[in-house]
């Protein structure tokens, strides 16, 4: 059976597009189109560690809880105040390094961006100060229901190197498969990658890889989305 995007993804991915002025063609490199974007700061940290990913933050005042250990990233997300910041490792390969960075980009425009533009459409602008931590919400604000699932202050998401295996809980488990899901349709959509037209599940993972440059699990990955 093939599986189409949920609504939410395909509403993402039409509104970053809109927003680009443009699609590139395939492979396609996220960071080529979002250089100039206002309120998303992006920085290539070699090696990138839990030391690093703090001091980077630190450094945009993006506050981050400790990290445990000499752990690794290919990349991590954080925001405050409707700020993004994308950190990734640019000496993994290029397939790997441009989900990487798709994937993050999927936080920002879905955890950050979305969840403040939604707010604000129901609750009006000065929901802005509850979202950035100034002030709690009040009761009605509470009961809108406007404000579920949304972070309140500053979030981080982490994409370790070993995040095939590792358990988290299920809030973190739902934001990354989330952020996959927009950054497989905004690096291969649906419509160009036409999994209806192929003929195994082993040619479409050929053909995620070949094509559109996703690294080899996150294409697997895809492949049994699709074709699930």
């Amino acid at each position: 059976m093939i599986a189409r995007p949920e609504i939410w993804v395909l509403e993402l991915a039409a509104r970053f597009w809109a927003e680009v002025g443009h699609e590139p063609g395939f492979p396609r490199d996220l960071r080529d189109v979002t250089w100039d974007f206002p309120d998303l700061h992006v920085k290539e940290v070699p090696n990138l560690s839990a030391a690093a990913v703090a001091q980077e933050f630190a450094r945009h005042n993006v506050p981050c809880a400790a990290l445990a250990g000499d752990r690794q990233f290919y990349g991590c997300f954080g925001a405050r105040r409707g700020i993004g910041v994308i950190l990734i490792d640019p000496t993994v390969s290029a397939n790997e390094l441009r989900f990487t960075f798709a994937h993050e980009l999927a936080h920002f425009l879905r955890d950050c961006r979305d969840a403040r533009r939604r707010a604000v459409a129901r609750l009006g602008p000065a929901i802005l100060d509850v979202l950035d931590g100034n002030r709690p919400a009040t009761l009605g604000e509470r009961l809108s229901g406007a404000l579920r699932g949304v972070t309140i202050g500053s979030h981080t998401h982490f994409l370790e190197r070993d995040r095939w295996g590792r358990v988290v809980d299920e809030a973190t488990w739902e934001a990354e498969e989330a952020a996959d899901r927009l950054a497989f349709e905004l690096l291969a959509p649906f419509d160009a990658v036409n999994p209806e037209a192929t003929p195994s599940r082993d040619a479409l993972v050929s053909r995620l890889t070949s094509v559109f440059g996703l690294p080899i699990v996150s294409a697997m990955k895809y492949a049994v989305l699709l074709q699930c």
